[in-house]
């Protein structure tokens, strides 16, 4: 009786867990301290679409990344065209807190759109993790927002 007891309450805790991301990698796009986006990769997760339409020059962007519950050194995000040239790269400090996110100016990523791109991509680097696209930047109005 004690084994199916601790047979149950073992496959309770497997099932529990597999509903929700357990480590891993992950982030969050705030816009404004608004969360526009919530990504963990796994292999059935798809990247996100952000509207340029949607930001103004005035909107402040913050992405937090996790690496398996850790803040990376050697951060950087970067903006880069279809062709996968890059655009601009902003290079943030090493932060000893968990909740170091990466700000970035919304003008900063919207004086390209006048330049006709199709897509742009905004990718994330560190020390070890070498190049995550985090999301793909179109200049219509349509936003494919948070997915898990």
């Amino acid at each position: 009786m004690k084994t199916l007891n601790v047979f149950a309450g073992i496959a309770l805790i497997a099932l529990l867990a597999s509903f929700a991301p357990f480590g891993g990698e992950g982030f969050t796009m705030h816009v404004n301290d608004k969360l526009l986006v919530e990504n963990y990769f796994t292999s059935k997760s798809t990247t996100p679409r952000v509207s340029l339409g949607a930001l103004t020059e005035k909107d402040q962007i913050s992405i937090a990344y996790n690496e398996c519950g850790k803040i990376g050194t050697n951060r950087s995000l970067t903006l880069k065209n279809e062709a996968g040239k890059v655009l601009k790269e902003w290079k943030f400090a090493d932060s000893p807190t968990v909740a170091a996110p990466m700000s970035i100016q919304a003008n900063d990523i919207l004086k390209f759109k006048k330049e006709n791109h199709k897509i742009l991509t905004l990718t994330y680097s560190s020390k070890v993790v070498p190049d995550r696209l985090l999301v793909n930047l179109s200049p219509d109005n349509e936003t494919q927002a948070s997915s898990k």
